[in-house]
């Protein structure tokens, strides 16, 4: 029994060692976690002064948090936690970001390429590593590390890598900044994968380099829905803010061809003119929301019923209905279509209209408008919409664009009706719209 005595101190020595280390490794963890100030993270390092973790949340703590700030010994904390757990990539670039905030570029460079060597397939990594050697005037090496860090940054998609949108917009952002818009370096670390060129395009488009998106946008394949239709309202809502009728119809007409919808023909101007689907900004709101495209679009007013109802069409299965029965606190201006046209050249907008107990009143009729879709105080017509109750009725109205009108924007309206007579609600249908240009 004695001889064994040596071996059970030994063994009871090392439970008590063991027991220790576990309670001051707890006991450090805790204070990390729930403690509040510089006082309780530096309680943790004396109970864990070897443990990486604990070293480098006082060093984050030091170094965004403390008032003021105390990089020196943030960095101490951090070079620490470097030597206690050489092989984990996240002190090193922890270290690295330090270095830099204290202006030792040097060291904060050594730094990140260490944390790109121990982690060289993770993003942060390779993105550290890039806007480092950007601030610090190595072009090429930063070109290339961002390419590798949106390769990384994303997931697969059909088996192939997808970068992360934010990933992409934030390094495009930051090349940008450094070098101004410079096209060839944005194309150096864009991907070649379908998602990626639309991201770029997308970028451009928002900032003013819309002749290098549509390029790309052309180029590109219509197979991916969420990024590929995000790129085509972006260059809806810059083209149109531009002026860019003839592009924008480009445009919509591949956002049309994508969901299945058919365009206008050469005859009729007018997309679905008889109201025979829904319109697709009932599948994409942004369209209504900023009057994106060349469909109609029906917005929601609180006191106007609009709908499309079947039975009633005066061809076709639908016709657009419009029921006032209530006091309206708001003018009705919400269903409209943005239609390209030529400058300078005649044209024939016609419709068919049917009421019931419309207001014969003329600060209360109905009536279809046609404005300059960039400037509606230069060209504004009115078409009155008969009072009473009458059945399908054709109207018409001819004008001819001015010399620098590319774009039109049609309107059903109707004034402000403040009384309502409930027994004689006011009903309007339209149907069957046709823009066509004259000899």
């Amino acid at each position: 029994m004695f001889k064994r005595l040596p071996l059970l101190i030994a063994v009871c020595a090392l439970a008590g060692w063991a027991g220790s280390f576990i309670v001051k490794t707890f006991l450090a963890n805790s204070l990390i976690t729930y403690g509040q100030g510089e006082e309780s993270r530096t309680a943790a390092v004396g109970y864990a002064p070897n443990n990486a973790d604990v070293l480098a949340a006082r060093a984050r703590y030091l170094l965004y948090r403390a008032d003021p700030p105390q990089p020196e010994q943030a960095i101490r904390d951090l070079q620490a936690a470097v030597a206690a757990s050489p092989y984990d990539y996240r002190y090193q670039l922890e270290l690295g970001k330090a270095y830099q905030g204290d202006g030792q570029m040097e060291r904060a460079g050594e730094a990140l390429q260490q944390a790109v060597k121990l982690a060289p397939r993770y993003f942060e990594t390779r993105w550290a590593l890039a806007n480092h050697q950007l601030r610090t005037g190595q072009t090429d090496a930063a070109l290339n590390e961002f390419r590798e860090a949106l390769q990384l940054s994303g997931s697969l998609y059909d088996g192939n890598p997808r970068p992360n949108y934010n990933a992409a917009m934030n390094s495009f952002t930051a090349v940008t900044g450094a070098l101004g818009l410079n096209l060839e370096a944005l194309r150096r670390i864009t991907p070649p994968d379908a998602v990626s060129q639309t991201y770029l395009a997308e970028f451009l488009a928002t900032h003013d380099a819309l002749e290098a998106a549509l390029p790309i946008w052309r180029s590109l394949p219509a197979n991916e829905p969420s990024s590929y239709y995000q790129l085509l309202f972006q260059l809806l809502r810059e083209l149109q803010a531009k002026q860019r009728y003839d592009d924008a119809h480009e445009v919509w007409n591949k956002l049309a061809a994508v969901a299945g919808v058919a365009t206008n023909s050469a005859d009729n101007l007018m997309s679905d003119p008889g109201f025979e689907r829904a319109p697709l900004s009932e599948a994409y709101p942004v369209l209504a929301d900023s009057l994106l495209g060349f469909d109609w679009i029906l917005r929601r007013h609180p006191e106007v019923r609009v709908r499309r109802i079947s039975g009633e069409a005066h061809q076709g299965n639908y016709a657009l209905q419009l029921s006032f029965n209530a006091s309206m606190n708001s003018e009705f201006q919400d269903v409209s279509q943005l239609v390209a046209v030529e400058p300078g050249r005649a044209y024939k907008l016609s419709y068919f209209v049917k009421t019931q107990n419309a207001s014969p009143l003329p600060n209360e009729a109905a009536f279809v408008e046609i404005t300059d879709a960039a400037e509606q105080t230069r060209f504004a017509l009115r078409s009155v919409v008969p009072g009473g109750t009458n059945n399908w009725q054709p109207q018409s109205l001819t004008f001819t664009t001015l010399p620098d009108t590319r774009a039109l924007r049609i309107v059903i309206r109707n004034p402000q009706i403040r009384t309502v007579d409930l027994a004689r609600v006011a009903e309007i249908w339209f149907d069957d719209f046709a823009l066509e240009k004259q000899n």
